[in-house]
């Protein structure tokens, strides 16, 4: 039997009236210029749709393969038809059977048959990475997530667990290695439908169109020379490149292997186990077949040194490392690092995102799209939970336009970051009387970034308007004074009755709105941080600044003890 995920109809779509239907990737651009076009992939996790959004994008990169930035243009203008992307996916090797029909190389899972003949059978639900470890199985650990909650999943299913599994592989054990970008990585892609009224450009199609790399972009990523052969970019056609290093195993670089093989890893060696017919577990559709399990072997793909075209990345000392998703998520403060290439230093957006921002956006007239960030929080192979975020992006609309854009939105966050430090500082000592106790109370800083975050998209709207005066900062200073006091209020309390709890309550507040006014050190910084001027001191009627007068005051008399008898 064969399973193609080429022609299979395995993939859920969601249309602009709400409607799911399934099919082929092809059935991608089913209905596009109507006015009920596909608009979401509609699986039944957020991981799924991500790592299959990334598996499109790769599979549109191999099999439309536009040249350069010309024939990327010629396509968004005029999208393929079903049958023109079916005969272009056709054209690829034979890489994407889910069932191997026998021995044959199965999609994104070990080739060599004979070495899991004596391996013990998994179960299917540890196919999904947020499932209950054995360890935490034999603890009663899973508390939220339960075990056996999957026991079998459809085809289509399958393949879909499988995928995520390779794209975001976390830390498993000796031996079982991460995704090309680490456990847990993030990934950022752009949106441009937001940038369109014309219904025109809702489809799905658009947005996956707009990541898909051309030839010139991916020749760029080649290091050395690495070979041609479909089997360097679909590593599962050929014997595993085992990372053993007692076998003489060792790690995959850019060098050794097509840069295609970005979107098609395989840190994992695993193979499906197939059953009877039944209904799937996740998404309760029945199929002819069902994956009741898997099994696994050690010493997968280990990915050294990739940059990745839908990641951002970070500098460190031993270089450029991916960025992974964090427990506070991603809000309006991550922006700089996210979007803008300039932006905050040690950080570098994806390359997708550049290169959209400052070629393709401009070419097609997208001024205001999207950012879209999604990926697991992983504390080594427990995940902690998933990210999924939206930032707004501007094309500036030249270079002038562009700096004042990244200089206002660095005054706005570093300001903000020094509103939140002090908040927290404050909370603290209301609650506790000592900032350096310890505990987690980021929800604190988190409460403020996301009370901020209208007046951020206002800035950007103002921005791209053109309609940003003198007055911005100013104004935001008092917004975000009124919001930090806001956060402080809900924290710390204000319900205090005891003596003590009262005088560290009012004192904490007292010296966060001094802050948040510019007074003392801390509100020099923040207005530094803002590009504001310092405040003026009050005068007081001497003519000096309060606090600072000339005249001494008389001592007050102290009142004589009484003698002890």
């Amino acid at each position: 039997m064969t399973y193609d995920l080429r022609d299979a109809h395995w993939l859920p779509f969601r249309r602009a009236s709400g409607r799911v239907d399934w099919g082929s990737p092809a059935f991608l651009v089913e209905g596009l210029l109507t006015d009920d076009p596909i608009v979401a992939l509609a699986t039944p996790r957020p991981d799924f749709d991500g790592a299959l959004l990334e598996f499109l994008i790769g599979l549109l990169s191999a099999a439309l393969a536009p040249a350069d930035e010309t024939e990327w243009a010629e396509r968004w203008n005029a999208p393929p038809t079903c049958d023109e992307l079916w005969g272009a996916f056709a054209k690829l090797p034979p890489a994407f059977d889910l069932e191997g029909n026998g021995d044959g190389p199965r999609a994104f899972q070990d080739l060599t048959t004979h070495d899991f003949t004596e391996t013990g059978a998994s179960s299917v639900a540890q196919l999904l990475i947020d499932s209950p470890g054995e360890q935490g199985i034999r603890q009663n650990k899973d508390l939220f997530v339960k075990r056996d909650r999957v026991a079998r999943l459809s085809r289509s299913a399958g393949a879909m667990a499988v995928i995520t599994l390779q794209t975001y592989a976390p830390a498993g054990g000796a031996g079982n290695r991460t995704s090309l970008r680490g456990g847990g990585p993030l990934t950022t892609l752009v949106d441009p439908r937001p940038s369109f009224a014309d219904a025109r450009y809702a489809g799905l199609w658009y947005m996956i169109w707009a990541n898909v790399e051309t030839i010139d972009q991916r020749e760029a990523r080649v290091v050395g020379n690495p070979g041609a052969d479909a089997r360097d970019a679909f590593p599962w056609l050929d014997v595993t490149r085992q990372s053993n290093p007692k076998d003489g195993g060792k790690a995959t670089t850019p060098a050794d292997v097509d840069p295609l093989q970005a979107y098609f890893g395989l840190p994992r060696r695993l193979r499906l186990d197939f059953g009877p017919c039944g209904p799937c577990d996740l998404t309760g559709r029945h199929d002819d077949c069902t994956v009741t399990g898997f099994r696994q072997r050690p010493w997968g793909v280990q990915y050294l040194g990739w940059q990745h075209p839908l990641s951002p990345y970070y500098e460190t000392k031993d270089g450029w490392l991916p960025l992974h998703g964090q427990s506070e998520g991603i809000s309006w403060r991550d922006w700089l690092g996210l979007v803008v290439a300039d932006g905050a230093p040690g950080r570098r957006p994806a390359q997708t995102v550049t290169h959209f921002l400052r070629t393709r956006g401009p070419a097609v007239g997208c001024r205001r799209p999207s950012i879209v960030a999604f990926g697991y929080d992983m504390e080594n192979m427990k995940a902690r939970g998933w990210i999924d975020a939206r930032l707004p992006a501007l094309v500036a609309s030249d270079a002038d336009a562009h700096d004042r854009m990244v200089a206002l939105v660095r005054r706005l966050t570093e300001g903000t970051a020094l509103a939140a430090s002090g908040l927290l500082y404050a909370v603290k000592n209301a609650m506790f009387g000592d900032a350096d106790v310890s505990g987690d109370l980021s929800h604190v800083k988190q409460a403020l970034w996301n009370a901020t975050e209208s007046s951020f998209h206002e800035a950007l709207d103002a921005i791209a308007d053109g309609r940003l005066t003198k007055d911005a900062v100013p104004a935001y200073r008092r917004t975000l004074e009124r919001h930090t006091l806001s956060v402080f209020d809900r924290a710390a309390g204000t319900e205090a009755t005891a003596p003590d709890a009262m005088r560290r309550l009012v004192g904490a507040r007292y010296s966060l709105s001094m802050q948040l006014t510019g007074k003392g050190k801390a509100g020099e910084k923040l207005f530094a941080a803002l590009g504001l001027p310092a405040p003026e001191a009050p005068r007081s009627r001497t003519g000096s600044p309060d606090g600072q007068h000339t005249a001494k005051r008389p001592r007050r008399a102290s009142t004589p003890t009484r003698a002890s008898t």
